[in-house]
């Protein structure tokens, strides 16, 4: 049985893929509230079994340049879809 994740580490864009958000969250159940930055569409994340290697992973993404998340997120979501409504289990516009 693999270790328990107590913190994720995620980028979030705007629609247009204009902007990003780097964010630490203990649940990825509980992130509808990232809407109010601009940003609405989870496109990566990471699982960590304790908060503070997730916080210092996020700190690297924040000191990186939007071309670079971008190459991040691009390396294990080529399309750049949308994650949300495989981790909230439906559509998020009919949450």
């Amino acid at each position: 049985m693999g270790t328990p994740t107590s913190g994720y580490v995620y980028i979030a864009t705007s629609e247009g893929l204009t902007q990003s958000y780097v964010g630490v969250s203990a649940s990825l159940l509980d992130m509808e509230w990232i809407a109010k930055f601009g940003v609405d569409n989870l496109v990566w994340f990471e699982g960590y079994s304790d908060v503070a290697l997730a916080q210092t992973r996020a700190d690297g993404l924040w000191s990186m340049s939007e071309d670079q998340r971008r190459s991040l997120i691009l390396s294990g979501n080529p399309t750049m879809t949308d994650l949300s409504p495989r981790i909230w289990g439906s559509d998020k516009e009919e949450a």
